[in-house]
């Protein structure tokens, strides 16, 4: 018997909801695993944010990752919600090609207003369960992040990868760009776009640059205070927030350390030209340390071991790559093909990056990886204009926003090319995400 994880994540001060983002695969892997997901026994389809039941949400976590194709239930030789009721021989004779089966059971729970959830994942290669877990006595509230945690189960148990579909999207909105009346909206929503909610609204003032804490209780962002742009946060839970740069000049581009120790930004107050530098602040005394001292230097990366910093600089004629050793402030360079290479973001491997690149002078701008061992480009998008990476924290999918049209569209792509989406909001124009770390 097993409990849903926890995972308290409350907006106690909301200030909106958004319109709900909605996934649309534009391309998916050439051999996705099939895998037929049996509607489970009894399941549930009044509760809110359950149109199709469990099984609705976690048939559309498997498919939108486009590592899994869903059977259609018309196709299924039988519904058995128990392991007992299944009958692997008439599966295995029904030719549906199949290879893994999922089902499942709802019963009510022993307090009120709670169910038990049973489930268990099937092989069809070897005829045997691979998983079976039982969920007591979850609230209603959380059975849309049951479905995702048994995603979350499929997913690590067929690819061997964990699951991302229990994290979240932070995103930054516009409506009406070029009016003097521009409406800015910090928004986070779960990773499919559901549950959207406006954290911060501004009339006029921009809001760019969404960074998660360590620990997904916070965000960092960049937006303007008395005209003066600056550095600010603000806690998830009680929308509280407060002021990590204001310095004189520029303040941008924060990032949080994986381990929570520090913040690093790109500053230019201190400095007597317009240059913009890599300094890291330690969050529990404030102290800033300067890292660069020459060319423009911004958009700082960390290390998963909180060792390095990769950063963009112009200190080579043209925006490159740059990787900066914290323990004795070395600085190499990583990026040597291309016209210009912008904003780092390092995989949860370590082993290479995600970056923005123009291959050639006034051509378009595409989400591409770099591998520091080879120092090789490999592209993933294919846009005219590809922006603000951010990478699931298992590593297997990177958010953007694509401008190949008026607005900005919240996009992502499987880190081979293979998997392209679509996450088209209904108002305004979505400029940079931020994908969270995985959420206890």
């Amino acid at each position: 018997m097993r409990k849903l994880l926890s995972f308290v994540f409350g907006l106690c001060f909301v200030v909106a909801s958004y319109a709900d983002l909605t996934i649309q695969i534009v391309q998916g892997v050439n051999k996705p695993y099939p895998i037929a997901i049996v509607p489970f026994g009894h399941d549930l389809q009044a509760l809110p944010g359950l149109p199709n039941g469990l099984t609705g949400v976690i048939n559309n976590d498997l498919n939108n990752s486009g590592r899994f194709a869903p059977l259609a239930q018309s196709l299924m030789p039988s519904k058995p919600s128990e392991i007992q009721n299944f009958n692997w021989k008439q599966w295995n004779n029904a030719n549906t090609g199949i290879e893994y089966a999922l089902i499942g059971n709802v019963t009510p729970g022993t307090t009120p207003n709670t169910y038990t959830v049973t489930f268990a994942l099937l092989s069809l290669l070897n005829n045997k369960p691979l998983v079976g877990l039982k969920f007591s006595n979850i609230p209603e509230a959380q059975m849309r992040l049951l479905a995702h945690q048994i995603s979350d189960t499929v997913y690590q148990t067929v690819t061997g990868k964990k699951g991302y579909f229990r994290t979240r999207l932070a995103y930054v909105t516009v409506d009406h760009h070029t009016s003097p009346n521009a409406l800015w909206e910090l928004v986070v929503s779960d990773y499919d776009g559901y549950n959207p909610t406006v954290l911060l609204k501004q009339t006029n003032i921009p809001i760019t640059s969404p960074a998660w804490s360590a620990n997904g209780s916070e965000l960092a962002y960049v937006t303007y205070i008395n005209n003066r742009q600056a550095v600010m946060s603000i806690t998830l839970a009680s929308a509280k927030r407060k002021i990590i740069a204001n310095f004189p000049g520029m303040n941008s581009a924060p990032a949080f350390s994986p381990d929570g120790k520090y913040i690093a930004m790109a500053l230019s107050g201190s400095d007597t030209s317009d240059n913009s530098n890599i300094y890291v602040m330690d969050l529990s005394t404030r102290k800033l340390t300067k890292y660069t001292t020459f060319a423009n230097n911004t958009s700082p990366t960390w290390s998963p071991d909180s060792k390095s910093i990769a950063f963009n600089s112009d200190r080579g004629g043209s925006p490159q790559i740059y990787l900066l050793n914290l323990s004795d402030s070395s600085v190499s360079r990583l990026s040597y093909t291309g016209a210009s290479n912008y904003a780092p973001v390092f995989m949860p491997d370590g082993q290479s990056l995600v970056i923005m690149t123009q291959q050639i002078p006034g051509g378009p701008i595409r989400i591409a990886t770099l591998n520091l061992a080879s120092n090789a480009i490999n592209m993933i998008t294919n846009g005219q204009l590809d922006k603000s990476p951010s990478i699931a924290p298992n590593g297997d999918m990177v958010v953007y926003t694509n401008y190949n049209t008026t607005n900005g569209i919240l996009s992502a792509a499987s880190l081979d090319g293979t998997v392209q989406l679509r996450l088209p909001a209904t108002e305004g124009s979505v400029e940079s995400s931020a994908w969270s770390p995985f959420l206890n």
